[in-house]
């Protein structure tokens, strides 16, 4: 008899799946995944409907319902792959499915194509289970429900395969699970299929987030994520001591731009925060905060710990060669440096602290960091 609930299922992933390839439209360099996680969702709902059906029991139709699924369980693998920039093995796939179609032909034992398809398919949700477990660690977003499902999908056809070899076969463990078998596969395929919308919304919502935080130019914090990243750091917990703040600006600015034009200009902030971002620690922060004018937060530091390694960095950069039309130019930067060593103190005061600092160093002849009075804490 026909098992009736397959066919919603199997509608249910060819409608997730269309609904996947038409979300996507928009996003031109995706074209070749969402075809194949199109074709993936199609073979998988198909397998599904030709190993449910009551009529024809052919050996063959096995070869073909099997391959049909385990083809459109490693599309999605493989698009997962291509979504994250993972390189993509096309040989073990094609094997899987050379070895599948062998197996279940009609002259090997059935018992061998059953523990083989087990087999399979647990390598194959495994590997499902992996990969959806790096997509929602990056998202950072509620319970890992796909890693969850796909990961008892896999153990439960390990069991199936354990109670289907010589020695293991025992009728009442194979009757419970059997049910659970078809309950965690048939639920991850169907919200799996949601796998690739859940990656675009990523995709869409990293775009946001850069379009909102981050300054366009040179990939540096804007002033709104240096305002979100320090509140982050008021309320951190455990707070951290003390906070180095430097406001910081490129020396004659615009005579760089007045001579090598506005594109050296551009590039000489680029290269400004480059440096910056491959010279500090991770907790560090720096951001534009408007022009040439960026904003330097540093955990932990105390300001002279902060001011040895903000003149390191100074020097450092005086000596960087940075392209300029067809010849080279070197560039200095002036800086303020306060510290924020009281969570009640508002930080737009110490930001116009610092940046009243910065004058006092342009003024002194710049290349310089002018520093406030010091507390006596120790920290970089």
């Amino acid at each position: 008899m026909f098992d009736i609930h397959i066919l919603p299922i199997a509608l249910t992933i060819i409608l997730v799946g269309w609904s996947s390839w038409r979300f996507a439209a928009g996003q031109t360099e995706l074209l070749r995944e969402r075809r194949i996680w199109l074709q993936g969702c199609l073979c998988i709902a198909c397998g599904l409907v030709l190993e449910a059906q009551p009529i024809v029991h052919w050996r063959w139709l096995s070869v073909l319902s099997m391959g049909l699924l385990l083809g459109g369980y490693q599309q999605l693998a493989l698009v997962l792959s291509r979504l994250q920039q993972q390189r993509a093995h096309y040989l073990p796939g094609v094997l899987l499915l050379l070895l599948t179609g062998l197996l279940n032909t009609p002259w090997l034992p059935q018992a061998w194509a059953d523990s083989w398809n087990a087999a399979v398919l647990a390598l194959v949700y495994g590997r499902l289970s992996w990969l959806h477990w790096q997509i929602e660690r990056a998202i950072r977003q509620g319970y890992p429900i796909l890693t969850t499902l796909y990961g008892l999908g896999t153990v439960a056809f390990v069991a199936r395969l354990a109670l289907g070899l010589p020695g293991g076969q025992d009728q009442a463990l194979l009757d419970l699970v059997e049910p659970l078998l078809y309950l965690f596969a048939s639920t991850a395929t169907i919200y799996g299929s949601f796998g690739f919308l859940m990656v675009i919304l990523r995709r869409r919502t990293q775009h946001l987030v850069r379009e909102t935080l981050q300054d366009s130019l040179t990939g540096a914090l804007n002033r709104r994520g240096l305002d979100e990243t320090m509140l982050q750091l008021r309320q951190s917990v455990p707070p951290f001591r003390h906070v180095a703040i430097a406001m910081l600006d490129v020396d004659h600015f615009k005579q760089v731009n007045d001579r090598y034009g506005h594109a050296a200009g551009d590039e000489v902030l680029r290269q400004l925060v480059r440096f910056f971002c491959q010279s500090l620690r991770e907790q560090d922060v720096f951001a534009r905060y408007g022009g040439e004018e960026f904003c330097l937060l540093l955990p932990g530091a105390s300001l002279a710990d902060a001011q040895r390694k903000l003149d390191s960095l100074r020097e450092q950069f005086a000596a960087l060669a940075i392209p300029a039309g067809e010849g080279v130019l070197h560039c200095t930067f002036s800086a303020g440096l306060v510290c924020w060593d009281n969570a009640e103190v508002n930080p737009d005061k110490l930001l116009h602290q610092a940046d009243d600092l910065l004058y006092q160093a342009k003024r002194a002849g710049r290349n310089c960091i002018a520093v406030a009075a010091e507390p006596n804490h120790q920290g970089y």
